[in-house]
C-alpha cells in the first residue's frame, strides 16, 4: 500500500515538473516571437527604408527683393567667399551697381569703384557690365582695374572676371553650393526696385 501511494505520488510530481517545463517553453517561444515581431520592419518600413528620392528632386520658391535686400544678400555671400582673400570688396545699389574695394598696386592700398550695369546671364548669375572704374582719385579703363585683380588675386569661384568683355559675373550657384541650394535670377529691375529670384531647395533623401 505504502509503496503505492510512493509511485502516485511521483507520478504527480513528474506530471507537474513536465507542465512546468512546457508552459516556460511557452512563454519562451511567444517572448521570441514578439521580440522579433518588433525588431523586424514590415515590408512598408522596408520599402521606404529602400526608397530615395533623386538628388535632383527640389522645391521651387520665388522670392522677389528690393535694392536694399539684394545688396545685403550679395554683400553677405561676398563676405563669406572673401574670408581667406586678400582683397576685400562689397557691392553698392543704388540707382546703379557699384562694386567698390580695396586692394594693393605697388605695395600701397588703393580703393577702386567699379561702376556697373547689372544683368543675368542665361544660367540666371548676375553680370556687372563695367562702365567706368574709379581707382583712388583717377578714372581708369575698366580693363585695366579688372585684369589686374584677375592676375594677382585668387577669387573665390563665386566670382568671374572676363577682362576682354570688362565683367564681372557673380556667380550665384557657388555662393549657396554646400547648402545645394540652385540659385537663379529671373527679373533685375533697377529702376523700378524690382528683383525676383527662383531659389531651388533640395528636398532631403530618405536615409
Amino acid at each position: 500500500m505504502e509503496r503505492q501511494n510512493m509511485q502516485v505520488k511521483k507520478q504527480t510530481v513528474n506530471f507537474w515538473k513536465w507542465a512546468f517545463i512546457i508552459l516556460v517553453a511557452t512563454l519562451f517561444l511567444v517572448s521570441g516571437t514578439v521580440i522579433s515581431k518588433v525588431i523586424t520592419p514590415s515590408e512598408a518600413q522596408v520599402k521606404m527604408e529602400q526608397t530615395k528620392l533623386p538628388t535632383n528632386d527640389y522645391t521651387k520658391i520665388d522670392v522677389s527683393m528690393d535694392k536694399k535686400q539684394l545688396q545685403a544678400t550679395i554683400n553677405y555671400y561676398l563676405r563669406q567667399s572673401q574670408k581667406k582673400q586678400k582683397i576685400k570688396y562689397r557691392f553698392i545699389l543704388n540707382d546703379s551697381a557699384i562694386l567698390m574695394g580695396t586692394t594693393k598696386v605697388l605695395g600701397k592700398n588703393i580703393s577702386f569703384s567699379l561702376y556697373t550695369i547689372p544683368k543675368l546671364d542665361k544660367n540666371g548669375n548676375i553680370v556687372l557690365q563695367a562702365k567706368s572704374v574709379a581707382v583712388g582719385s583717377l578714372n581708369a579703363p575698366a580693363s585695366f582695374i579688372l585684369g589686374y585683380i584677375k592676375n594677382n588675386y585668387d577669387l573665390s569661384k563665386g566670382v568671374t572676371i572676363n577682362t576682354k568683355k570688362a565683367t564681372l559675373t557673380l556667380n550665384l550657384n557657388q555662393f549657396t553650393k554646400k547648402q545645394g541650394i540652385v540659385l537663379k535670377g529671373k527679373q533685375l529691375d533697377v529702376p523700378n526696385n524690382k528683383f525676383l529670384f527662383e531659389v531651388n531647395i533640395p528636398l532631403d533623401s530618405i536615409k
